[in-house]
């Protein structure tokens, strides 16, 4: 059986981060969740682990 989705709290507590680190990593699409609701979130301590282990590179400005 998998493991419980997690509130922001928990998965700060989890990874030893501050709440508005978690936060931060989802608003830049950088750790993935599920929507609860119209403002919940919930997420998956194991992908989210996967997701930080892979390099993030900011998206190029593209110029015209």
């Amino acid at each position: 059986m998998s493991d419980p989705l997690l509130t922001r709290d928990q998965l700060a507590v989890a990874l030893g981060v501050h709440k508005t680190t978690i936060t931060r990593l989802t608003a830049l699409g950088r750790i993935p969740f599920v929507s609860v609701g119209r403002r919940g979130k919930r997420y998956d301590r194991e992908a989210v682990v996967v997701a930080l282990s892979v390099p993030f590179t900011k998206p190029k400005n593209k110029t015209k």
